[in-house]
Parts: structure tokens; C-alpha cells; sequence
């Protein structure tokens, strides 16, 4: 069974319930295979903590219960090792990404699965890398 990572851009876009939201579709595509047992999800544990800011200070009158919604998902959060933290360091010195940004895709290494994301930028900065895939590119 393939196993994805999402990140952030990926799972607000499971509740923010606006149809304009470029590539929600696929977003809910990825997350219905993933409820139908056809693919595997997981995180890092600092989903919560992007997304809870995320929804807090957007759309801070549904954030309680779009979070409630999220956690209720049970999807598999890891934890980061010693080696993903060194990975995520050497990715901001020579990507210039964040720590944050580059913990999703050393998920994806560590799980040996992809990372999902729909934040075009991120990608731009990692070059030619493996394991990451554009939401918009993704073929369930």
C-alpha cells in the first residue's frame, strides 16, 4: 500500500469548505482513498500546531470545531528522530526552507512514501528531489 505524507496545505483544504479552493478536490480525493484503506497517511506531530495557528487566526469561529474534526481523522503522526532533525537542518542551509516545511518531507523519507503538498514554493526550493509529489499531480 502506497504511502503518502500531507502537509499542511493539504489538510486545511479538508475544511475549509470553500469550492474555490484550488485542488480541493484532489485534496478529498486523497483523503477518501485513505478512508476506503487504499492508500496510508501519515504526519508529523507538528501538523496540529500549524494548522491549529492556521485556523485560529483565520477562521477563529469554526477553528474549534474544524480541529475537532481533524483529530477525530486519527491519522498517523510521527514523531522526528535525531537523523530526520539533522535532514531537516541540512534542507534549510542548503534549500532555504523552514524546519517546519522540511520536517513533512522527512517524514516521507523515514516512512519511505511521498509527501503531498500544495505548496508550489517548497517544491521550487527542493529542486530535484524524490519522495514529494504537487497535489494537483497527484493520480490516485
Amino acid at each position: 500500500m502506497k504511502g503518502y505524507v500531507v502537509d499542511a496545505s493539504v489538510i486545511l483544504k479538508w475544511v475549509l469548505g470553500d469550492e474555490r479552493e484550488e485542488d480541493q478536490d484532489k485534496a478529498r480525493e486523497l483523503l477518501n482513498a485513505w478512508v476506503d484503506g487504499r492508500v496510508d497517511l501519515s504526519v508529523p506531530k507538528l501538523w496540529q500546531y500549524e494548522v491549529g495557528n492556521f485556523l485560529g487566526r483565520e477562521i477563529p469561529e469554526y477553528a474549534t470545531e474544524k480541529m475537532k474534526l481533524l483529530l477525530s481523522l486519527g491519522i498517523k503522526s510521527v514523531h522526528l528522530n535525531e537523523d530526520m532533525c539533522f535532514q531537516c537542518l541540512t534542507w534549510m542551509q542548503k534549500n532555504r526552507v523552514t524546519f517546519y516545511d522540511a520536517s513533512y518531507l522527512a517524514v516521507a523519507y523515514e516512512i519511505k512514501g511521498t509527501l503531498i503538498t500544495a505548496d508550489e514554493r517548497f517544491i521550487k526550493k527542493m529542486g530535484e528531489i524524490d519522495r514529494i509529489c504537487l497535489l494537483k499531480h497527484l493520480d490516485i
